[in-house]
């Protein structure tokens, strides 16, 4: 974001620091005379100020994330969590911040429920970004069906892979539905695509291919421009990353590749070898898994694979 967007707000922000650390204990009364809870909120609103300073909502999300799995038992610290995402967007109301950026924290405070396990429920804010998130999701699907058909239904099943392959790996609906979504969108970048190479009826060049992969960073790019769909930049940018860490762009692998974009990358692949094209006939669904075995540790994560196995078998891993 540019930085004369931001850096107004999070001077003005700074400066009223203890103002929003009081607010969020009004809000939050089972920690207003709890020292730890005082605390615990202030130090929330000076890792928010930083954030917003540094434009880093990764360490500050990180730093949520160990602090409620360490209190979590604590009624204080989970009053303090559910009362300063809130308060915090309420004081950037009030300091007229850019829209794009309390957009940007809407999806942060999407993530804090989400670590604190109330995403979806009675926050008005959270249920109205979700809201705003399937809209969007829904247009960008019906540009990828004017764009090219196979491109949408190839798509919207790898959606649907990857949200079994999530539930049958244990992931919470939370993230379910985060995998599920990035899954719908993961070729987005394929619309910035020239067409004579994007709707080609035969095996591209060698320097097609070059280009043809660019359409992850540039899906990334399509969505960094619309704060709440930013959280599924990771599966868009990755989801053709190797375990062997021989893929792109950033040549990651193992657990440096984020587990969402893991999942679509199976997800992907399967749909992709039992679909026909004009250029090769489809694979039988059983060539396809046997081919996702074959590159387990390779190209895929094992783990990934070993679910969608599952799934294929009725349950059975072999």
């Amino acid at each position: 974001m540019d930085s004369s967007i931001r850096w107004p707000a999070a001077t003005r922000f700074n400066e009223r620091r203890f103002l929003v650390r009081d607010t969020i204990l009004e809000r939050a009364p089972e920690a207003k005379d709890s020292v730890f809870g005082r605390a615990f909120a202030e130090c929330f609103v000076e890792r928010v100020a930083e954030a917003l300073s540094a434009d880093a909502w990764t360490p500050f999300l990180s730093w949520v994330d160990a602090t409620y799995r360490r209190h979590a038992e604590s009624l204080p610290a989970r009053s303090i969590f559910a009362a300063a995402p809130l308060a915090v967007a309420e004081m950037l109301e009030r300091l007229e911040a850019a829209p794009e950026l309390r957009d940007e924290f809407r999806c942060v405070a999407l993530e804090i429920a989400t670590i604190t396990g109330s995403a979806g429920g009675s926050d008005g804010m959270a249920s109205a970004a979700l809201e705003e998130i399937d809209i969007a999701l829904a247009s960008i699907v019906g540009e990828l069906r004017a764009l090219d058909p196979v491109i949408a239904d190839h798509s919207q099943a790898v959606s649907a892979w990857s949200g079994r392959i999530a539930e049958k790996m244990g992931l919470s609906k939370t993230q379910t539905a985060r995998v599920t979504r990035g899954g719908l969108i993961h070729d987005i970048g394929k619309s910035k695509m020239p067409k004579e190479i994007l709707l080609a009826a035969r095996t591209l060049t060698d320097a097609e291919w070059e280009s043809m992969r660019d359409h992850a960073l540039a899906g990334e790019r399509m969505l960094m421009q619309t704060p709440l769909l930013r959280q599924l930049c990771p599966i868009v940018r990755s989801h053709h990353e190797r375990f062997d860490g021989l893929g792109y762009p950033d040549g990651l692998d193992s657990q440096r590749i984020p587990l969402p974009a893991r999942i679509t990358a199976v997800a992907d692949a399967f749909t992709a070898m039992i679909a026909a094209r004009s250029y090769r006939q489809a694979m039988a669904p059983e060539a396809a898994l046997e081919e996702l075995k074959r590159c387990k540790g390779s190209q895929f994560d094992p783990s990934v694979v070993n679910a969608m196995v599952e799934i294929l078998n009725g349950g059975k891993d072999s």
